[in-house]
């Protein structure tokens, strides 16, 4: 009887995994983002192979060169290449983005189920001092955390992760109060089943579709947030290359060698969009109102 259960279920949520794909495939703007996504991350991890020169190669004697077909993305004022400091940055940018996301959504969401599931008291503390931290602009909190704790890629990636945390809160708690009166839940609570093991096993699965959604959004927001410190000094220095941190070196350069702030610049729009209309898309594909 618990092995057919078990395959039931088994099926039943491969079936539903089955129909989340195919509306999520129905929605081309979404895929054409996934294919983008599938491709940052591939040009990441394959960047050593990919780059035509290092990032850090300088040749002064090509400085300042508009793009060519040598230097598709031109050099800069030390004469590295632009092309391979842009395909490095895009292992640094994502870097940042994903893992600052996760500490961040980690925090929030373990914080916004338990205020959530338990209320009173705790709940009002939780949410009160998510609601601080609400109050204050991402951007304007995030420097103010890496301008104490200093620049750098650690600390970049720190702030980051402090700046997502009230939203995947705010989103967590939400869910959470739709689902611990589920009659589950209850049933959990009839044998004995502990806290923790109620929101582990049954409240947190029941809350991953809006976790996954935000988290897809938040990355491009993060990506932004670590840009945007890179910007000021406060985040990646050089000679890495984050596409912050490269628009900041150039923007010295900005009126006569253009192109040195198009394409970091353009990298950034271009992810950013990506995550943006995939993560929308799947927000669609996971919406039950939108089942056939």
């Amino acid at each position: 009887m618990n092995t057919t259960t078990r395959t039931g279920q088994h099926k039943k949520k491969r079936g539903q995994g089955k129909d989340i794909w195919r509306r999520l495939c129905k929605n081309r703007l979404a895929v054409f983002g996934m294919i983008i996504l599938v491709l940052l991350v591939l040009l990441a991890i394959f960047a050593d192979i990919v780059a035509p020169y290092p990032y850090d190669l300088q040749n002064y004697s090509v400085a300042s060169q508009f793009p060519s077909w040598e230097y598709p993305f031109g050099t800069d004022n030390y004469g590295r290449d632009i092309l391979s400091r842009v395909i490095y940055g895009t292992r640094i940018s994502l870097q940042i983005g994903f893992i600052s996301l996760a500490g961040g959504a980690l925090i929030g969401c373990i914080l916004g189920a338990i205020a959530g599931f338990f209320g009173g008291r705790i709940d009002t503390v939780i949410m009160r001092f998510n609601d601080i931290l609400m109050s204050i602009p991402k951007t304007i909190l995030a420097i103010a955390i890496a301008t104490t704790l200093g620049p750098g890629l650690t600390n970049a990636m720190i702030a980051v992760s402090i700046s997502s945390v009230p939203t995947f809160a705010r989103v967590v708690r939400a869910s959470t109060l739709t689902v611990k009166d589920q009659e589950f839940v209850e049933a959990a609570r009839s044998i004995g089943a502990s806290n923790t093991r109620i929101i582990m096993r049954y409240i947190f699965p029941n809350v991953m579709a809006p976790i996954i959604v935000q988290s897809t959004l938040g990355v491009g927001t993060s990506i932004i947030l670590a840009a945007s410190l890179s910007f000021l000094g406060l985040g990646i220095q050089p000679p890495t290359p984050e596409w912050g941190a490269m628009l900041s070196a150039a923007r010295s350069f900005m009126r006569d060698q253009w192109y040195m702030v198009l394409f970091p610049g353009l990298a950034i729009m271009l992810t950013v969009f990506a995550l943006n209309v995939f993560g929308d898309g799947l927000r669609d594909a996971l919406d039950p109102k939108l089942k056939n």
